[in-house]
């Protein structure tokens, strides 16, 4: 992608950037410095930066991020960057509110209008959106489709204060095929009539194929740019367990060994009130969530739960889409869902915080009843009559659900593999890989198989797994009798073999790729490449047989955590608690559980060192960081460590309609110190790079920034003496206004870095 940042010559000599166009705004020339300046982290997560230089290029996109992934900031940061107000469409009033607690703690001018708003509090934000103080508006769809928002409040805001974008959260709920249909999704399309000229973003977290073209044709988007960012959450550990009659003491049991906050989804909300109460008598602080519960009652459960006020949420699949609750430790599904997307999505809101977390799914034969009983209840509501396309559709994905649930091979690849995605396996963070079944060599059975499926394409028939398994064992069913495939040479050759060992082996062949299932319409084998090499005797075929109960895993600390962080860590997590609670905002608001463990692990003891926290910007220092320095030096104090004294000055604080301007061009920022600190120990730029995940690139920029303000940088450490004097002899030819001029008089062999490098070494000493 094309940066709308920078050119060839040098990402660092943009156009700045502007914030809130009401107030004196800061200037920044990356990307990485407003960053760093609003969020306080040092770089961007994958994906991050490209989906912002598009936004901020004014182009449509869609962008498909798992949960944990940095979705939110894709869009924050442009909106903050570009002169207007951003429309954030959101389904969730949780979600809104928890969103812009977070973006007022870092000093952001955001609110939101929902039902839950009094009167006069949507009077006294509207105005505040109408006089330009706002930056980001959260509002539901519901608020933005009545006739009075649509029809009166978006065009006065569109002509008068200017719409820098809008932002379709959720995005999946606008597709049918999307496992969280919503019909109020479907009427955004008219947004795009409305504002014809704004750029318009859709975010989600699970989209298929299918659903990723539905959702750019229902919200009419433009040639958009598409981001598909990988589906794997590498810390998640995926197990199934099978559900018997002491499952209840093993989910007790794996509830009381597992540290954190959890969630255990339920099928019924009959189940949910049990389920909590009983673990409430197990002394487990548990509450339930379900949508027969009044909407007091599920506010206040969920603020609990997202306060931690309570550890356990026993919740039906009403609860947790969009809450920003980033600690939650395990995510259990005490009944089957319902589809592998509902799963992923469920099962990743353990994690978001990038730590260790568990995903549990209890399974047993009763609850595949449940679930198809369910399906057969759907009925159009005006005629009675079945809704047989919607049953088809639900079973087939049920069936997808079932294969994972029995599977013996690697979760993640099943899971991937569901999203268009190809994973190797073996992830060793599942329990079929951590814990992996004897296997056996069953290339003969698969060729068999393999065999029916293509005697059925040579006839241009195509036929599910179970068709094929009653042809392979000889069944006499008419449907069979009636295709004429009695008389295939394929029929009835495989009656060695259980049709429990048939589906195994399908199962297997689809989820290792050897053979592909069309899921559209109903599901349909497809011999592919792979196929026919296991057909000539290319490839063999090998199958875990023998499903071994998987050992519960524990949650795990950092490699890099001691006894002594840990105890502090935990300290830390006593004072963010009670802050946040002052404050009556989510602790996850004050810092992230990330953030507390660097500062566990570094022990900061000023404010420069403090900044150089991820995940803490200048606000954050402003307003937390004497209480967390504090708390460290006491630490140290006790343990008979050094205490350092604080020395640097206090930072300015950001109010919400003036951000802060950044240190003046002679200042270096505190990730450009953090960068020079270690470079003055003797680190490699590319150690540097390595070490604080940022990109060589950027650390060879703060480098050149710091030799221009005139900090002790080792030139011969980067570029060699005589390489220096050449560039310094082109200098002094062409001048040092372009560095495409200068390194056009070298030629290529010369590199931007050590160009940039010198000649801002030449400018500093040739004032």
């Amino acid at each position: 992608m094309t940066s709308s940042l920078s050119t060839p010559e040098d990402s660092r000599h943009a156009i700045p950037f502007r914030g809130n166009s009401e107030a004196p705004a800061p200037e920044f020339v990356s990307l990485e410095q407003a960053l760093k300046h609003y969020f306080g982290y040092d770089s961007f997560r994958p994906g991050q930066r490209e989906v912002i230089e598009q936004a901020l290029n004014n182009r449509d996109q869609l962008v498909i991020m798992p949960t944990g992934g940095g979705k939110s900031l894709c869009f924050q940061l442009p909106a903050l960057l570009r002169p207007g107000l951003m429309i954030v469409v959101s389904p969730l009033i949780a979600l809104m509110q928890d969103q812009v607690d977070l973006l007022r703690d870092n000093g952001i001018a955001a609110t939101f209008l929902n039902s839950s708003l009094t009167v006069e509090e949507r009077r006294s934000r509207g105005r505040a959106v109408m006089e330009g103080r706002i930056k980001l508006l959260y509002v539901a769809p519901e608020r933005l489709l009545s006739e009075d928002f649509i029809n009166a409040v978006l065009p006065h805001i569109r002509d008068r204060v200017g719409i820098s974008s809008i932002t379709i959260d959720e995005a999946h709920c606008v597709s049918e095929w999307g496992h969280d249909f919503r019909p109020e999704y479907r009427q955004l399309s008219c947004l795009r009539s409305h504002c014809p000229t704004v750029p318009i973003m859709g975010l989600t977290a699970t989209a298929t194929e299918r659903v990723r073209d539905d959702i750019i044709k229902q919200l009419q988007l433009r040639e958009p740019t598409v981001l598909v960012s990988s589906f794997n959450r590498p810390n998640l550990y995926y197990e199934v367990r099978p559900k018997g009659k002491t499952a209840y003491q093993e989910l007790v049991k794996q509830i009381k060994d597992t540290p954190g906050a959890g969630i255990v989804y339920c099928l019924s909300r009959k189940k949910v009130d049990e389920l909590a109460a009983k673990l409430r008598h197990e002394g487990i602080a548990a509450l339930p969530y379900h949508a027969g519960l009044n909407a007091e009652t599920r506010t206040e459960n969920q603020r609990r739960f997202i306060r931690d006020d309570v550890r356990v949420i026993v919740a039906t699949v009403a609860f947790g889409m969009g809450i920003n609750k980033p600690d939650v430790r395990f995510v259990i599904h005490y009944d089957i869902a319902k589809n592998i997307e509902g799963y992923y999505q469920e099962s990743g809101r353990a994690g978001r915080d990038s730590e260790p977390a568990q995903c549990t799914l209890y399974y047993s034969l009763a609850d595949i009843k449940t679930i198809e009983y369910i399906i057969n209840q759907k009925v159009d509501p005006t005629t009675g009559e079945p809704l047989e396309e919607e049953q088809r559709k639900s079973m087939q994905q049920l069936r997808r659900m079932i294969n994972y649930a029995e599977a013996t091979d690697c979760r993640r690849t099943i899971q991937l593999s569901y999203f268009g995605e190809e994973f190797p396996g073996q992830c060793n963070n599942c329990d079929n890989c951590k814990y992996p079944k004897p296997t056996e060599d069953w290339t003969v059975e698969a060729q068999k198989f393999l065999s029916c499926v293509a005697r059925f394409a040579q006839k241009n028939q195509q036929f599910g797994i179970g068709y094929t398994i009653d042809v392979l064992r000889g069944s006499r069913a008419e449907r069979i009798l009636k295709n004429g495939h009695d008389q295939l040479s394929t029929y009835g050759i495989g009656r060695d073999r259980t049709p429990d060992d048939w589906r195994l082996l399908a199962r297997s062949l689809v989820h290792q790729r050897l053979i592909d299932e069309a899921t559209d319409g109903y599901s349909v084998l497809l011999l592919n490449e792979l196929s026919w090499e296991i057909l000539r005797g290319q490839r063999t075929v090998q199958i875990a047989v023998d499903k071994l109960k998987p050992t519960p895993i524990a949650t795990e600390t950092l490699p890099s955590d001691t006894e002594e962080s840990e105890e502090l860590f935990n300290r830390l997590q006593h004072l963010r608690k009670r802050l946040a609670d002052e404050q009556s905002v989510p602790p996850y608001v004050v810092f992230s559980n990330a953030s507390l463990r660097l500062m566990a692990q570094r022990q900061p003891q000023n404010r420069d060192q403090f900044l150089a926290i991820s995940g803490v910007g200048t606000r954050k220092v402003a307003q937390y960081g004497d209480a967390f320095l504090a708390e460290i030096r006491a630490f140290r104090e006790e343990k008979g460590l050094t205490v350092q004294p604080d020395s640097a000055p206090a930072p300015r604080v950001i109010k919400l309609d003036a951000p802060v301007v950044l240190p003046s061009a002679d200042e270096a920022t505190y990730t450009q110190l953090y960068t020079l600190e270690l470079f003055q120990q003797g680190t490699k730029p590319a150690d540097i790079a390595e070490q604080r995940t940022l990109r060589l690139t950027t650390v060879m920029t703060h480098l050149a920034d710091l030799v221009s303000m005139g900090y002790a940088v080792d030139l011969d450490r980067l570029v060699p003496r005589d390489r220096q004097q050449k560039i310094i002899d082109a200098i002094q030819t062409v001048g040092d206004g372009s560095l495409t001029d200068i390194r056009a008089a070298l030629g290529e062999g010369y590199g931007w870095d050590e160009i940039k490098l010198t000649r801002a070494w030449h400018q500093k000493n040739n004032l």
